[in-house]
């Protein structure tokens, strides 16, 4: 810090524990950087093994502005895992809009004092209805609720407990909310600019830099009346900590407003009058930059060249220089230091407690007291499900939780299409007496379901033709989706299965016929005819066909040469007596190409280059993210490797594979689909 900045602090700012906390951050930051380093390699060997769907950063107020920025970040990043800000504010308040069945999650809760109404609210939440997600609590105060809060299980625990003088002192988050999103970053960022210990350190260098350079030159900034304060992508969560900054330490006498820098344009742009200072933060992106830019300039066009004040990078026309170390994430806190100046400097000069601005009460510095409001919890939610199949039927109740509870096996009655429904409302019998009353069902059957008509198309029961939805519902008494049973295996990979975290999934069944699904953020697509995912129709490649020498076989569709007749179980074993002329079942076509025998190495081959290709069609016509396997085949040792190797020599040159994953729950995804099916009659969801 410059000589004369020092002189401007003891004239009078440094007098406020606000002050002294703003200036001790870089100090804080180079200390706490190759500790933090260590706990943030500890977590992210935890988080690689617990491989979560969602994770979800929590807090109130500046907390939760934290969440913010980060999962803006690092959605960026590759990987299946979907990272969400969800104020604590917002979760206890409308717990239902967000806890979901069958999602592994992830709950980082931040707290500079841990012991706010709603920290407390959301660890009770979790304890009571997801005891399963596991949870990252990263506070300030080692004596608080979230410093010493036991998780009740099964999901993990783990916490870090920031050095002891982050727990601000001054009414203000300041060294908290900084220390606290860098810590974060180090736990969760995949690729951080430079190792942390030196990035930490580089931040401190900068932060000395525009603390020196704020305390200097900031008190010459004309106090507005209104102050506004933009950035986009990471930097829209630093102006919201920015225009809170502001608002609080100014205890209301400026009015703040923020937002992103194109959204700033559609209505918000309102508040700006002839005595409003905007401040905007230029991106380090100069993709991003562009458009800070020109809202810049078209402000000091409307407004005047004095109501505008970038901070960035001065080569890029910067009024206040914003060193950039790494990206808008790790720089975030250096642009929130000049809020945090100008807050103790604004509020000093309206002659407020700058450590206390509301000293007579209207808030307090721990938010307490709050009337909180248990969420009941539901009595056990049962739904009732039936995988309907050619030579059984499996029956299995589920939990509102999507676990299996009870199931049964029964052989298919199938003479005739009375006699397969009689077969059905029993297995459903069954099912209540289990439960102990009636229930909703979903059933999932072989077969195409006409989605205007209901109709059916089976090969393998006597349905087709029949509106087995219509029929049952009247048997029942209550609405009974029937879907594809492809369908629903989709469905149910696509929530809390192999596929969770991607938007577009296909789920790929290879057993004794080939089909799927595709599932767009969890719900089913279905199209005009109810076909889409039934690919084992799909017609062979002729040039593999010509290649191998490969034989064109009528299909039980009508067609011939469907990729079902060589891709399925028994096509598998078709391929093997056309190539060699044995007689062998896929698990020893697959044992025996593993252990090097080079007649079924060929037919292991062909059909992988099969699947690839078909695959490869999939992908010019849903571009999935994730193509999740089932059925039988699926569980060929490795079968989701070799084929993303394979895959590779497929598809369009620069087009990117998907990730290939084996059903996570096996065969039984198909039946918790229906399950899913049944459930969202009983909420008034449409997953389809």
């Amino acid at each position: 810090m410059t000589a004369k900045s020092a002189a401007n602090m003891s004239a009078g700012l440094d007098r406020w524990a606000t002050t002294r906390e703003i200036a001790q951050q870089p100090s804080v930051w180079r200390s706490w950087g190759p500790r933090i380093d260590a706990i943030s390699g500890d977590i992210r060997h935890w988080l690689q093994a617990r491989t979560h769907d969602e994770i979800w950063f929590c807090g109130a107020g500046t907390s939760a502005f934290i969440g913010e920025t980060l999962a803006a970040h690092l959605n960026r990043a590759a990987g299946p895992a979907r990272f969400r800000a969800v104020p604590t504010t917002d979760l206890v308040a409308c717990p239902r809009n967000f806890i979901r069945p069958g999602v592994k999650l992830l709950v980082v809760s931040f707290g500079r004092s841990g012991n706010s109404s709603e920290s407390i609210a959301t660890l009770d939440l979790l304890s009571t209805h997801a005891p399963e997600a596991d949870r990252l609590h990263i506070t300030c105060n080692g004596d608080s609720a979230l410093a010493r809060q036991n998780h009740p299980g099964p999901g993990e625990l783990r916490t870090i407990v920031l050095p002891s003088e982050t727990d601000d002192r001054g009414f203000a988050m300041t060294s908290s909310y900084t220390t606290m999103l860098l810590s974060a970053l180090a736990c969760f960022d995949p690729a951080p600019p430079l190792p942390v210990t030196a990035l930490f350190d580089e931040l401190a260098s900068a932060a000395e830099t525009v603390i020196a350079r704020g305390f200097e030159k900031l008190p010459a900034l004309a106090m507005p009346e209104r102050a506004v304060f933009l950035g986009s992508g990471p930097l829209t969560g630093s102006a919201r900590e920015c225009a809170l900054k502001v608002l609080e330490l100014a205890a209301g006498r400026i009015p703040t407003s923020w937002d992103s820098t194109l959204g700033f344009r559609h209505g918000p742009k309102a508040v700006v009058n002839d005595d409003t200072r905007v401040f905007v933060l230029q991106s380090a992106d100069p993709f991003t930059r562009a458009y800070d830019m020109d809202l810049a300039a078209e402000v000091a066009v409307q407004f005047g060249a004095d109501r505008v004040v970038r901070l960035g990078s001065v080569a890029d026309g910067a009024d206040i220089e914003i060193p950039v170390v790494g990206n808008d994430a790790w720089s975030s806190p250096l642009y929130v230091l000049v809020a945090q100046m100008l807050a103790v400097i604004w509020s000093d000069r309206l002659g407020i407690n700058v450590d206390n601005p509301f000293s007579g009460g209207n808030l307090t510095r721990v938010v307490a007291g709050v009337k909180l409001y248990g969420l009941p919890k539901a009595g056990p939610r049962l739904f009732g499900a039936l995988d309907l199949g050619g030579t059984k039927i499996e029956a299995c109740l589920f939990d509102d939780r999507l676990e299996p509870v009870a199931r049964r096996r029964s052989a298919t009655q199938k003479e005739s299409y009375d006699q397969l429904v009689e077969a059905v409302v029993e297995e459903v019998r069954w099912l209540e007496r289990e439960a102990g009353t009636d229930l909703p069902i979903g059933i999932g059957i072989p077969g195409l379901i006409d989605p205007v008509t209901g109709r059916s198309t089976t090969a393998n029961l006597p349905a087709t033709g029949h509106t087995l939805s219509a029929d049952l519902g009247a048997r029942l008494g209550r609405a009974t989706p029937v879907a594809n049973d492809c369908k629903c295996f989709a469905l149910s990979e696509a929530n809390g299965g192999a596929g969770a975290g991607h938007r577009t999934v296909f789920g790929l069944i290879l057993g004794t016929g080939v089909g799927g699904g595709v599932c767009v953020d969890g719900r089913l697509v279905t199209g005009l005819n109810g076909l889409p995912g039934e690919v084992g129709h799909f017609g062979l490649p002729a040039a593999t066909v010509s290649r191998r020498k490969l034989p064109l076989v009528a299909c039980g569709c009508g067609r011939v040469g469907c990729y079902e007749t060589l891709v399925s179980g028994p096509g598998m074993s078709r391929l093997c007596e056309h190539m060699t002329g044995r007689a062998a079942k896929p698990e020893e076509i697959a044992a025996q190409a593993a252990a090097g025998d080079p007649a079924m190495g060929e037919v292991f081959d062909a059909w992988l280059d099969l699947l690839a290709e078909l695959i490869h069609t999939i992908q010019l016509t849903v571009d999935a993210d994730c193509v999740v396997l089932g059925g039988g085949l699926s569980r060929i040792e490795g079968v989701a490797g070799k084929l993303t190797g394979v895959f590779a020599d497929h598809k369009l040159p620069g087009v990117r594979s998907p990730v290939f994953e084996v059903a996570r729950f096996g065969d039984a995804s198909g039946v918790r689909g229906a399950a899913m099916l049944a459930r969202a009659t009983v909420e008034g969801n449409s997953l389809r």
